[in-house]
């Protein structure tokens, strides 16, 4: 890319299919299909790298850069900003003003998120040279600014007064030929807000905001790296104390079973003593029946021999007193008879 250093920039900038070169090429003015800054789909982005053209506005010379687009699904977007940033890192006089094309409609998240990463990739020393121009607009939007503000949303009313309400249309060629009324007022009051502009988006403001970016970056990551190994260590906490718990459990689990088989065992010992106490008793009482038993025959043998004694006696004695009683009858007749 050619750059004369000794004028000061105008920068385009958008997301893919935006429209910046050929606002570019109306602004100096060319051909819109034919010009310097190759044109086509709306969905692949022809610029590839910056480049630069010289235009005048009131006869002060300016550099008019092309660049690529923001968001481009063929390309990341870190590799198109730093390709943006070499070309400012080469503007001695700084950057006069930038055009940050967007289509007309809804603010969609997706052009949100363009002029967001613009912003933040310009940083806010540039917000007083940042200039919305709006493309792709109807007949009537082109025609009457006040048709074109009515369908803005609160988001993009709030990003137009951020930048002081710098906006402008850019016409389209196929509704607005080059040469006619609203053609030329449009981009007149594009190149007016150029002009209008007070000092430069400087080198040196850009190389800050990029120390700045980084060094937020790096911040972020380290609080990504902190995080995720603090995650990480709480992760592993968890899951220490989840083993912990699962150790604990199946100890008191193996604890809770040996218990059971220990009270099993246990129970099983002191109803085997209580069945041997119970048969030492039943024993023991078997015994001392056995010897009430043996006892109460001996004390029978005992009566019934005591009482055959008895019978006994009385028998002896009464044979005795038999024999007596025929002895003395005996005698009592002997006398008798003598």
């Amino acid at each position: 890319m050619e750059l004369n250093t000794k004028y000061p920039v105008v920068l385009l900038m958008g997301k893919t299919g935006a429209g910046k070169s050929t606002l570019g090429n109306l602004l100096l003015g060319a051909p819109h299909k034919k010009g310097p800054f190759a044109t086509g789909s709306r969905m692949d982005s022809i610029t590839q790298e910056c480049k630069a053209e010289t235009m005048l506005i009131d006869d002060v010379p300016y550099n008019i850069v092309d660049t690529p687009g923001i968001l481009d699904p063929n390309r990341g977007t870190i590799p198109i900003l730093n390709e943006i940033s070499k070309t400012i890192n080469k503007c001695a006089h700084g950057v006069k003003a930038i055009l940050i094309v967007s289509e007309v409609g809804r603010f969609t998240d997706e052009q949100k998120d363009a002029l967001n990463r613009i912003r933040n990739f310009l940083g806010k020393d540039a917000t007083n040279n940042i200039i919305s121009v709006l493309s792709r607009a109807d007949k009537d939007q082109t025609e009457d600014r006040s048709i074109m503000q009515s369908d803005w949303n609160q988001s993009f009313r709030s990003f137009i007064q951020g930048i002081g309400n710098r906006w402008g249309i850019s016409p389209n060629p196929e509704i607005f030929p080059a040469g006619e009324e609203t053609h030329k007022v449009r981009l007149g009051e594009i190149k007016n807000l150029i002009s209008s502009i007070q000092g430069v988006y400087t080198t040196e403001q850009h190389e800050k905001c990029q120390r700045e970016q980084a060094e937020a970056r790096r911040r972020k990551e380290e609080d990504e790296k902190r995080a995720k190994r603090e995650h990480d260590e709480k992760l592993k906490e968890d899951a220490r104390r989840e083993a912990e718990r699962a150790h604990q459990r199946e100890f008191n689990q193996m604890r809770q079973e040996y218990e059971k088989q220990h009270r099993q065992i246990l129970e099983k010992m002191i109803e085997s003593l209580r069945r041997e106490k119970e048969n030492e008793r039943q024993e023991r009482e078997k015994e001392r029946q056995e010897a009430r038993e043996h006892q109460e025959r001996r004390r029978q043998e005992e009566r019934e021999r005591q009482e055959r004694e008895r019978q006994e006696r009385r028998q002896q004695e009464l044979k005795d007193g038999i024999m007596f009683a025929a002895s003395e009858a005996l005698k009592m007749a002997f006398y008798a008879f003598i």
